[in-house]
């Protein structure tokens, strides 16, 4: 059975928060630095979990920064092993404080993920967020080959995709030939399988993927229950129906459904954590904390309620629906189970060379979605 990121970081985070697994005493005057990045080696990863272990005892924990910094401190000379994760994001590395001459600090410099969870993408005609993954570093070097499985979204047992509506005169096409499918199954045999399903530890569903296997939305849901990450966009709300029990629990969407008429928006980030993260690695200013949303399309699935008990909003912006104009909220996540969610109401654009303000967004958020964690395990 696999090991969710929900389960394994949970248990990490225990270890991580109990003071009396630390060594508190522990005192010196050196000191490990380093800069944790995504597997290309170039994107800051922030807030993510730091443990220094010391003959297998937790010693030190701390935080990457909004710039993926972070630094150990106070420490002696001796042998250490150090864990950073992300949720399943992960890198381990051996340091021996004994190596240092004339210097107190070890200096790791860059440190990219080099440890992934299982990740299969359902592909979508309006979304690919394949290629975010792709280009920040999940991928074989050698070969070219992107580490995670691609899931033909319109491969299903009936042959019945139903894709139609406003979006297909915007159809948006793959640029990278690298990230066609690459199993041997589509999508109705991947959701109609508990055990297929089982054998990863985040699922990506694009918008624009067959809204033909709803019927099969209960495997989705026990799926996040038993501890798998779940991202959905715009229109593959249909396979959360299930999680939110038609609109009672979550989230509920608005119906007339599919009646999103604005393409863009200037949308509130609600995360101080995001807006620092954006301009300290990117360079892109956030004035009051506002940025624009331009990556819907036509005939968007608008999120109705949420609840606030429950659910984590990241964005809140004006948009117009079905002849209304007013705030909404775009993002959100949330737990169920002892798993985690991400439903957005806009997705990536990916037919641009560099990639946009918006797939920033999903980039950090496909990152807090790795770590979400069931608070008390």
């Amino acid at each position: 059975m696999k090991q969710t990121a929900l389960l394994l970081f949970a248990l990490i985070l225990i270890t991580a928060c109990s003071k009396d697994k630390t060594d508190d005493t522990l005192t010196g005057d050196y000191s490990i630095t380093g800069k944790f990045l995504t597997p290309n080696g170039k994107d800051a990863v922030s807030k993510a979990t730091v443990n220094l272990f010391r003959n297998g005892n937790l010693v030190k924990e701390s935080l990457t920064d909004s710039e993926g910094n972070f630094v150990l401190s106070d420490l002696p000379k001796d042998n250490y092993q150090l864990s950073i994760a992300k949720g399943k994001f992960s890198t381990n590395r051996n340091v021996d404080l004994d190596d240092l001459i004339d210097a107190f600090t070890f200096d790791l410099d860059s440190l990219p993920i080099d440890l992934l969870p299982s990740i299969a993408v359902v592909t979508g005609s309006f979304d690919h967020i394949e290629e975010v993954l792709y280009n920040i570093g999940l991928v074989d070097t050698a070969t070219g080959e992107p580490l995670f499985d691609i899931i033909d979204g319109h491969d299903v047992l009936d042959r019945n995709p139903n894709h139609g509506h406003r979006h297909s005169t915007n159809v948006q096409h793959r640029t990278n030939p690298m990230l066609e499918p690459n199993v041997n199954f589509g999508f109705g045999d991947f959701i109609e399988d508990p055990d297929l399903l089982d054998n990863y530890d985040i699922i990506f569903l694009n918008c624009g993927l067959s809204e033909s296997k709803t019927d099969f939305s209960h495997n989705i849901t026990d799926f996040v229950n038993n501890g798998g990450l779940l991202y959905a966009t715009d229109w593959a709300y249909r396979y959360l129906n299930d999680i939110t029990t038609d609109g009672t629990e979550y989230l509920s969407f608005y119906d007339p459904y599919k009646s999103g008429d604005s393409v863009v928006t200037e949308a509130q980030i609600l995360n101080p954590d995001l807006i620092d993260w954006i301009l300290l690695n990117f360079n892109i200013e956030i004035p009051n904390g506002t940025i624009t949303i331009d990556e819907f399309l036509p005939g968007w699935q608008v999120v109705d309620t949420y609840d606030p008990n429950t659910v984590l909003p990241w964005l809140y912006g004006p948009v117009d629906y079905d002849g209304i104009s007013e705030d909404k909220y775009l993002a959100y996540t949330f737990l169920h189970g002892n798993g985690g969610v991400l439903y957005s109401s806009f997705h990536t654009e990916n037919n641009t060379e560099d990639a946009t303000t918006v797939e920033r967004l999903m980039q950090y958020m496909v990152f807090e979605l790795a770590d979400m964690k069931v608070e008390g395990e």
